[in-house]
C-alpha cells in the first residue's frame, strides 16, 4: 500500500502543466458506438480544437491518421489495438461553458481550481472506464503508442453536456473533415 502511495506521489510530481480554457469552449467525447451515458452520468472529454490540431498533424496529405491511432492518442486502445481496434467508433461534440467541467487529477484538491477549471470531486478523478490504459491522473492522457503525452482531459455530466445541443459523426467520418 506504501508503494502504491508513493508511486501516485512520484506520478503526481511528474505530471506537466495543462491548457486554460476560454469561458465558452467546444468539446469531443469519443466512445464506442452504442455507448450511452445517463442523464446524471460523466463523461470524460477533449478540446476539439486539441483534436482538430493532432488531425492534422498526424494526417498525410488527403489521408486522414488511422482511428486506431487517435484511440491510442487518447488512451482508448492497448499498443497492439486490442478489442478497440475491432469496434467503431463515434465523436459526439458539444459547446459548453468552461465551468461546467473538472479536470480529473488525482492528486489535487476537489473543487479547486487549475488553469481556469475547477479539479474533480474525487468519484470523477478516477480512471473512465475504456481509458484506463493512458489515464494518467494528470488532467490529461498517455499516448499508449508511444509513452508519450496525449491530449489534456475534462470530466461533465450528460445533462449538462447536451443542455446547448450536440452533433454526433462516425469517428471515421470525423477524421475526414477539414
Amino acid at each position: 500500500m506504501i508503494a502504491l502511495i508513493a508511486g501516485l506521489q512520484i506520478a503526481a510530481a511528474a505530471c506537466g502543466d495543462v491548457s486554460a480554457l476560454p469561458e465558452i469552449t467546444s468539446v469531443a467525447w469519443i466512445s464506442p458506438i452504442g455507448r450511452q451515458v445517463r442523464s446524471n452520468g460523466w463523461m470524460e472529454v477533449v478540446r476539439t480544437q486539441d483534436l482538430r490540431a493532432w488531425i492534422d498533424a498526424n494526417s498525410t496529405g488527403e489521408t486522414p491518421p488511422d482511428p486506431l491511432l487517435l484511440l491510442q492518442h487518447l488512451g482508448m486502445a492497448s499498443r497492439r489495438g486490442g478489442m478497440a481496434a475491432k469496434r467503431r467508433y463515434k465523436v459526439t461534440v458539444f459547446d459548453l461553458r468552461a465551468d461546467w467541467m473538472c479536470r480529473p487529477i488525482a492528486d489535487g484538491a476537489p473543487g479547486e481550481a487549475l488553469a481556469g477549471v475547477s479539479i474533480c470531486e474525487e468519484p470523477q478523478q478516477k480512471a473512465e472506464k475504456g481509458c484506463r490504459r493512458g489515464f494518467t491522473g494528470c488532467g490529461y492522457t498517455e499516448d499508449t503508442q508511444t509513452g508519450e503525452r496525449g491530449l489534456d482531459v475534462y470530466r461533465l455530466q450528460w445533462s449538462s453536456a447536451s443542455s446547448w445541443g450536440f452533433c454526433v459523426f462516425p469517428l471515421e467520418r470525423f477524421l475526414k473533415q477539414g
